[in-house]
C-alpha cells in the first residue's frame, strides 16, 4: 500500500517520472541523429517501465500471479536490445540493423508474446497459472540468465565499437571531441554495476527459489540515478551526425610504402614545419590530402609510417610544440594557456589538456611554472 512507500520508493519513482518526461523532452527535440533519438528513447522508457514494473509489487498491486504480473512494462531485453542499437545508430547513421541487433530484437518480441500469452491465460483460466506456477517462475529465472549472458555480449560489442570508432576519429581529426563516443564507456561502467546488482538476487533466487522484494532496491536506486545522468549528460551533449570518415583504419592493409612517397613526406614536412598548416582549427586529413594532391589514405599511411602516429597525434604534437614555443615568447605573455592553445590550433580545452599531457607529460599550468 502507499503508505509502505519509504524513501527509497520515493527515488525510484522520480527516476520513472524523470525518465518519462526526458523522453517526451527528446520527441519534442530530438537529436541531430533521429535514428539514434528513436533507440535511447526506447531505452530510457524500457528503464521507466521495468522500475514501474517492480514498484507495483511495493504498492501491492502486483504479485499473486495477477494481470499486472504478466504486463508489458517488464521488459528488459528491450532495455538492452535499443542500447546497442543506439549505439550502432551513433556510429553507422546510415546502415540498417545488423544481425546481432535483429537477434536482440527476436528476442524481445518473444519476451513480449510471453508477458501477452500470460496475461490472456490469466484472463481465461487463472487458477491454470496456479497450477503451473513452478513452470511459469522456471521460464521467468530462464529469461534472467539469457538477459545476463545477452547484456555482457552487448557490453562487450557496443565498447569495441565505441574505442574502434574513436580511433578511426583519430586518424582523419586533430579534433575529435564533438564527435567522440568515449563519453559513452561511462554509461557501459554504469549499467556493468547495476547489472551486478541484477545478478545477485537473479542467482538467488535461481538456486534458492527465492528472492526479497528489498534485494533489488540497490539496482532500481542506481537505476534511477541511471536515468537522471543520462538526462543530464544528453542535455550538454547532444548527440550528433558522424562526421565523414576519409580513411578507416581498421580496414586499412599495412602496406610497406615504396621510396616513392619520400618526396611527399619532405612536403608534408615542409607544411607543417614552415607553412603552420596545423595553425587552422579546422584542419583534417583529406584538406591536408589535398595540399599535397594526394589521396587521404595515401596520406595516412605516410604519417603512420614515417611519423609513427596517427593523424591526431601528428598534428596535435606540432600545436603542442608551438604552445610551448609561446608560452617561452615574451610576445605572449598577456595571453592566457587557452588563448595561447587556440591561437596554436587547438580548438577545444579537453583536446589542448588531453594532447599537451600526451606529449610532454605535465599540465599546461605546470609545464608554465616550470619555466618561469
Amino acid at each position: 500500500m502507499i503508505e509502505h512507500i519509504n524513501v527509497f520508493d520515493l527515488i525510484i519513482i522520480l527516476g520513472v517520472i524523470q525518465g518519462i518526461l526526458f523522453v517526451v523532452y527528446l520527441w519534442k527535440r530530438p537529436l541531430q541523429n533521429k535514428k539514434a533519438s528513436l533507440f535511447l528513447s526506447l531505452f530510457i522508457i524500457g528503464f521507466a517501465f521495468s522500475s514501474t514494473y517492480y514498484m507495483l509489487e511495493t504498492l501491492g498491486i502486483r504479485g499473486y500471479l495477477n494481470i499486472w504480473d504478466f504486463s508489458p512494462l517488464y521488459c528488459p531485453v528491450l532495455i538492452v536490445a535499443s542500447l546497442y542499437l543506439f549505439v550502432r545508430a551513433l556510429i553507422y547513421p546510415e546502415s540498417g540493423v545488423d544481425l546481432f541487433g535483429k537477434v536482440l530484437i527476436g528476442f524481445s518480441v518473444i519476451q513480449m508474446l510471453w508477458q501477452i500469452g500470460l496475461s490472456i491465460i490469466c484472463l481465461l483460466d487463472r487458477q491454470l497459472l496456479f497450477e503451473h506456477q513452478h513452470l511459469i517462475f522456471r521460464g521467468y529465472d530462464s529469461f534472467d540468465i539469457v538477459l545476463l549472458l545477452l547484456s555482457i555480449v552487448v557490453f562487450a560489442l557496443a565498447i569495441k565499437e565505441i574505442n574502434a570508432y574513436d580511433k578511426t576519429l583519430q586518424h582523419n581529426y586533430a579534433e575529435i571531441g564533438e564527435f567522440s563516443l568515449a563519453w559513452l564507456n561511462k554509461l557501459f561502467f554504469f549499467l556493468f554495476g547495476i547489472l551486478i546488482l541484477f545478478a545477485i538476487p537473479t542467482m538467488y533466487e535461481v538456486i534458492t527459489g527465492h528472492s526479497p522484494f528489498s534485494m533489488y532496491y540497490p539496482m532500481w536506486i542506481a537505476t534511477s540515478c541511471l536515468i537522471y545522468w543520462i538526462g543530464y549528460s544528453t542535455y550538454f551533449r547532444r548527440a550528433k551526425l558522424s562526421p565523414a570518415i576519409y580513411h578507416d583504419e581498421r580496414t586499412a592493409t599495412e602496406t610497406k610504402l615504396s621510396d616513392k612517397t619520400k618526396p611527399y613526406h619532405t612536403r608534408l614536412t615542409r607544411l607543417m614545419n614552415q607553412d603552420k598548416v596545423y595553425l587552422d582549427q579546422d584542419l583534417n586529413l583529406k584538406s591536408l590530402a589535398d595540399q599535397l594532391d594526394i589521396s587521404s589514405g595515401y596520406l595516412s599511411q605516410i604519417i603512420n609510417q614515417y611519423e609513427k602516429k596517427n593523424f591526431f597525434d601528428y598534428i596535435n604534437s606540432h600545436r603542442v610544440n608551438e604552445v610551448k614555443s609561446k608560452i617561452r615568447d615574451d610576445k605572449f605573455q598577456h595571453m592566457n594557456l587557452l588563448g595561447i592553445a587556440y591561437d596554436s590550433g587547438f580548438k577545444s580545452k579537453s583536446t589542448f589538456n588531453l594532447a599537451f599531457k600526451k606529449h610532454t607529460g605535465l599540465t599546461p599550468s605546470t609545464y608554465k611554472k616550470s619555466i618561469s
